[in-house]
């Protein structure tokens, strides 16, 4: 057994995207003790490698609504938006990019030297609202954010200066129920770090752990996202919802025994076209806004086109756009294809569906409250309500940075609570105590494929079933605090629940698309799918609280 060392802070933050980062900075600012851990580097998040923006309607905008930016949300959505917590976040954006620049983050502007932002129209936008710093907006933010705490760190000055722990995975929550009918509590959470095992004490444990993507073969993801928030906050009691809801990129990069490189919706903005095998340009068989309706309409469009013509991939060219506009305005994403053996300036880009943003999640409002005491999610890892079934482009920043902002006026609002130290330490010994046996796949790349193949962009029955049935062929039990075993068990339960959920929505809504059931139902399925502590229930879409009117549709434990 490592060595154990012991942490009390006012707030641990696990993650380092957007929303982690940006958290930090603002609590550390407002004197909170603040520990971050993530499980790489600081920068090694979803966030850094997001090429497209950030969507949000500028205050002094004479062009554009918080109003039209919300009806294009809703309608993206798919009928299971909420509206309350979609306009909360969608309100917060021109604050966000105001704090974000004031931290150093650059967004480009309309010309040199101009105090104009120059703003992009993506799929499902009916104005141009959306943000970028090149192609590499979420590379920008990152940096800026996270050279700005690492500052803040090596101020030995700064009595309140925050802990970072890269190379820290999250083992579990600690947690208690002090009776059957008291809520549920979190006191902290135990990581597994480079000098040992450290248990954390918080009055405030925030959930910012990034998506899913890793779960299936085929992802635009960095190897970091493994759903590993959903599966510590699932095992500690948390409410989950729209776990079926995964979003499949339609443009990511296709060649055998290469990674699934994201090419970013802006160039589609820009011009960029999609043609098949034939040269046909078919967006616009699918869909009147072609290459610009929204995610799950594009990425379903190339799926059919594949299907019917029997291609590995369709071709999204970038010529039309014009060749300096290319290396102007996209520079990363040329230099990595011309790496990857194709020069878009000159040929079509072959592409196809990937993994890419997780809807579903951890239940949590506007500020990241989960249905436990003491623990927030926010970003990717949460459940909002503000994508619905299907997320509109550029939302995901929006919400991550306005979810951080909000819950830290929220914390920074409150007086200093004690921090649960002895609680603490008596979990962390009983946890220590009694290891319980946990399931881990035997092969980490077969549940990659079988996701991929069973419960991909489009799914049936009897593909589901199949899948249930090999996740748990494939699962073999441990103990101990083994990571890499501790990161394949989180895979293997979110799998698992992922499968259950699209076999529990029969019919095809935003980015879940069933085969055997091809259209929306709003009649029987005009509600979340919520999991809780082994129960699947029926949530309505606008719940006045957590726990407003349910029934359960299963108990079966995923």
């Amino acid at each position: 057994m490592p060595e154990l060392y012991t942490k009390k802070v006012d707030v641990a933050i696990i993650g380092s995207g957007l929303a982690g980062l940006l958290l930090a900075h603002e609590l550390v600012a407002a004197g909170r003790r603040v520990l971050v851990a993530t499980k790489a580097g600081l920068l090694d998040s979803n966030t850094r490698y997001a090429q497209g923006g950030l969507a949000a309607v500028l205050k002094d905008s004479v062009t554009d609504s918080r109003q039209a930016h919300l009806k294009d949300t809703i309608k993206s959505g798919a009928g299971l938006v909420d509206e309350a917590v979609a306009e909360q976040i969608i309100n917060g954006g021109a604050e966000l990019v105001s704090k974000l620049t004031q931290l150093g983050v650059h967004f480009d502007k309309t010309e040199e030297n101009s105090p104009v932002f120059s703003l992009h129209l993506e799929g499902g936008h009916t104005s141009p609202r959306v943000l970028h710093s090149k192609d590499t907006t979420g590379k920008t933010i990152a940096e800026g954010l996270a050279n700005s705490l690492k500052a803040k760190a090596a101020n030995e000055e700064d009595l309140e200066r925050p802990i970072i722990f890269e190379n820290a995975f999250a083992l579990d929550l600690l947690n208690y129920q002090a009776t059957p009918l008291a809520p549920r509590v979190v006191t902290g959470v135990l990581l597994l770090t480079e000098e040992g095992l450290v248990s954390v004490a918080a009055s405030h444990v925030v959930l910012a752990t990034g998506g899913t993507g890793q779960i299936f073969a085929r992802t635009t993801n960095p190897s970091v996202a493994t759903g590993d928030g959903i599966a510590l906050a699932a095992r500690a009691g948390a409410k989950l919802a729209d776990l079926e809801f995964v979003q499949f990129h339609p443009t990511a990069f296709f060649k055998e025994g290469h990674p699934a490189f994201l090419i970013s919706e802006a160039v589609r903005g820009q011009g960029a076209i999609l043609v098949d095998d034939r040269n046909h340009r078919f967006a616009f068989d699918f869909h009147k806004d072609g290459e610009l309706a929204t995610r799950d309409t594009v990425a379903k469009a190339i799926h059919q086109t594949m299907d019917e013509r029997n291609l590995d991939s369709v071709f999204l060219d970038l010529r039309p756009i014009g060749a300096d506009n290319i290396e102007t305005k996209f520079p990363n994403i040329v230099q990595t294809l011309r790496q990857l053996g194709v020069d878009p300036l000159k040929e079509a880009i072959p592409v196809c569906p990937a993994a890419h943003y997780y809807m579903g999640g951890i239940v949590a409002d506007a500020k990241g409250q989960t249905s436990l005491v003491g623990l927030y999610a926010l970003g990717e890892c949460a459940a909002t309500g503000l994508h619905g079934a299907n997320r509109l482009a550029s939302n995901s920043l929006l919400e991550a940075g306005v979810m951080a902002l909000n819950l830290a006026k929220h914390i920074s609002a409150q007086p200093f609570k004690a921090i649960p130290y002895k609680k603490n330490s008596k979990l962390t010994e009983a946890w220590l105590a009694h290891c319980k046996p946990f399931a881990v796949p035997s092969d980490r790349d077969a549940l990659k494929k079988m996701m991929y193949r069973g419960a991909g962009l489009v799914r049936d029955a009897k593909g589901l079933e199949k899948l249930s049935e090999q996740l748990d062929s494939i699962s073999i039990y441990r103990t101990g605090i083994d990571r890499y075993e501790r990161e394949s068990a989180n895979m293997l339960l979110v799998a698992k629940l992922i499968s259950r959920a699209c076999l529990l929505r029969k019919e095809s809504r935003g980015g879940h698309v069933r085969a055997d059931f091809a259209s929306i139902n709003n009649s029987d399925y005009l509600h979340h799918i919520t999991f809780q502590r082994g129960a699947w229930r029926t949530q309505s879409v606008h719940p006045a609280t957590f726990t407003s009117s349910e029934r359960a549709v299963s108990l079966a434990r995923p």
